[in-house]
């Protein structure tokens, strides 16, 4: 039985009630209890496990000097060049593993990689391209071992498993409908849009649920697990591990696609507490409006009201005064348009 320290790093395995933590690297966090299980801390969670030592194994990070010292410079820009074409989104084909890896092959594996590529450890032409690859290679790591992001990764692989069983018991029933129908009675497919894809995805996502707590169920019962007997095909791997690239592409897609349903929501938000603010601005201007017009309207009422009481009298004009040495007009008989002017003088007496 081994001993452990408190800090050693371990790889959780053979778990059956929660075997989506195996492969897992922790903590030991204390010492042996008295039941004679080791108490190993996770990130991620905050309760450690206490777990039997036929459960974990200790980590091993060694890499030997001589296993360093036999990578070449041609070596090294393949393992460069590998790393930077490697699928990006997908950590076991940048890491060059397995999908059942376990912690401890990680960790080994990328020791041995990671050297290869390392910036330190190339010439100076290949140091930008050996940064790019050792982040690729890190963020390829922290994706298998961190417990939150493996957790996905292994749930995601177990989908992917079941979607293959699925995808050849299809394929064997169209096999079988296709022998019956001609090729020229098939009506032809319409194109999807992203909304009845996303649709299309949610409601797989359901039926796949469904069938892994079926499958469960049966496990539960005795019965035997399907996946186990397939995983004897080695033709199954590959399609697994196609699979998996596949549901990580597909991820990437509704990821953009629901992030962009998000950003048009809250554009339409935006434009929508605009027009208000807009609409109450101008209510609120109309308002200001009539409310300065208000004095201008009542004083042009006033003034209506005054020229209506003195409507119907009519001014007298007043006569003017003649004086002493002024010249009278003269109208001239019936012809009021021609004036004359008398040449005699007045004279006004008092």
């Amino acid at each position: 039985m081994s001993s452990y320290a408190v800090g050693d790093e371990v790889e959780i395995k053979d778990l059956k009630g929660a075997a989506k933590y195996n492969g897992i690297i922790g903590k030991i966090c204390g010492p042996m209890l008295e039941n004679g299980r080791w108490p190993v801390k996770i990130e991620d969670r905050d309760k450690p496990f206490n777990l039997k030592p036929a459960n974990i194994t200790p980590v091993v990070y060694e890499v030997s000097h001589e296993v360093n010292s036999m990578f070449s410079m041609v070596e090294r820009k393949l393992e460069i060049d590998r790393i930077l074409n490697a699928f990006k989104l997908d950590p076991f084909t940048i890491l060059d593993l397995p999908y059942n890896c376990t912690g401890s092959q990680i960790q080994k594996h990328y020791r041995k990689v990671s050297l290869r590529c390392h910036p330190d450890k190339v010439p100076q032409e290949l140091r930008d391209r050996a940064e790019d690859a050792f982040s690729k290679l890190q963020a390829a790591k922290a994706a298998l071992t961190k417990p939150k992001q493996r957790l996905q990764v292994n749930e995601m692989v177990d989908k992917a498993k079941r979607r293959v069983m699925k995808a050849r018991a299809d394929l064997k029933a169209k096999q079988e409908r296709e022998a019956k129908l001609s090729q020229a009675s098939k009506a032809p497919s319409r194109k999807l849009t992203d909304a009845e894809k996303l649709l299309k995805i949610l409601k797989r996502d359901k039926e796949e649920e469904e069938e892994r707590e079926r499958q469960n169920d049966i496990l539960a019962s005795g019965g035997k697990d399907p996946v186990k007997e397939a995983e004897k095909d080695p033709k199954f791997h590959e399609e697994v591990r196609a699979m998996v690239k596949e549901m990580m592409i597909e991820r990437e897609w509704q990821k953009r696609q629901l992030h962009k349903a998000a950003n048009q929501a809250e554009q339409r938000s935006h434009e929508e507490k605009k027009e208000k603010r807009e609409a109450q601005k101008a209510v609120e201007k109309k308002e200001e409006n009539w409310q300065k017009g208000r004095e201008k309207r009542v004083g042009s009422w006033r003034d209506f009201m005054k020229g209506k009481g003195k409507k119907g009298k009519k001014r007298k004009k007043k006569m003017k005064a003649f004086k002493s040495g002024q010249k009278l007009e003269q109208r001239d008989g019936d012809r009021d348009y021609i004036k004359r002017i008398k040449t005699e003088k007045v004279t006004v007496t008092a």
